[in-house]
């Protein structure tokens, strides 16, 4: 079932870091609790008896309790952040079924903000606020975007900035190119994400940064212009913002 190098045990949670070896095969198993396992490095295929997936690097998914399913690591070894969750949030109606299969965006910020807490070694105090706090975000979007669903024109802009965050965009030319007023797609937009457009546009350049800081040794100077900031104190001050800890520092602590 791979190593286990790092392990926390928190109020309603227990979180680890496993590790798995090239061309391991996982054989069928389920867990006992609902939890969130977060791709660090390589990639797997996951098999169940209603679906198959391949999981990249920087994919975060929440699989149920009870969800048999079996793996088959790629050819590079596999390393896995996860997040056990035995506290029970049925006083909140924005939390998921814990029956749900559930693939978050890739490079999810919150996800990257409880491992940064978990590799820093938080206080237990501030480590099981950081992941409620987190999953309560994580999960309200998660909510929000099922309740109201997804217009064809969101989805559509909103996987161009996933795809292409480094791009300039305007609030004008993005509604013209899709024949609406600009009132009414940033109304929109709002309500359908959650994040205004700017916001939304400036999480993936956060996510794309993060993912050149943990899978190259890119120079934060070229990750902030590949990301879209104009500079590297652009990005330094808006990572900064979100982390509470500079580009630098937290890819030392992450990658260490």
């Amino acid at each position: 079932m791979g190593q286990t190098q790092k392990m926390r045990m928190l109020p309603g949670f227990m979180l680890s870091r496993t590790d798995h070896g090239q061309h391991m095969k996982v054989p069928k198993h389920e867990h006992e609790y609902p939890y969130i396992s977060l791709l660090l490095h390589g990639l797997y295929h996951e098999k169940s008896i209603i679906s198959e997936h391949d999981i990249k690097t920087g994919s975060s998914i929440l699989r149920p309790k009870g969800f048999e399913h079996k793996n088959e690591i790629g050819s590079r070894n596999s390393f896995c952040f996860n997040i056990e969750i035995e506290k029970a949030f049925s006083n909140d109606h924005s939390y998921p079924k814990m029956t749900d299969f559930i693939q978050f965006e890739r490079n999810n910020l919150e996800v990257f903000k409880i491992y940064f807490g978990f590799q820093n070694d938080f206080s237990n105090e501030l480590l099981t606020m950081t992941v409620e706090e987190n999953l309560r975000l994580l999960f309200q979007r998660y909510h929000k975007e099922r309740i109201l669903g997804r217009a064809l024109w969101v989805n559509e802009i909103t996987k161009e900035l996933r795809l292409s965050p480094e791009k300039k965009y305007s609030i004008d030319e993005v509604s013209d190119s899709l024949c609406l007023h600009p009132n009414y797609f940033v109304r929109k937009f709002k309500s359908k994400t959650g994040h205004t457009f700017s916001e939304f546009l400036l999480r993936q350049r956060i996510s794309k940064g993060l993912d050149m800081m943990l899978n190259t040794t890119t120079s934060l100077t070229e990750i902030a212009v590949e990301s879209g900031f104009y500079d590297q104190s652009h990005f330094i001050r808006h990572f900064k913002r979100f982390f509470g800890v500079s580009p630098s520092q937290y890819r030392k602590i992450v990658k260490g």
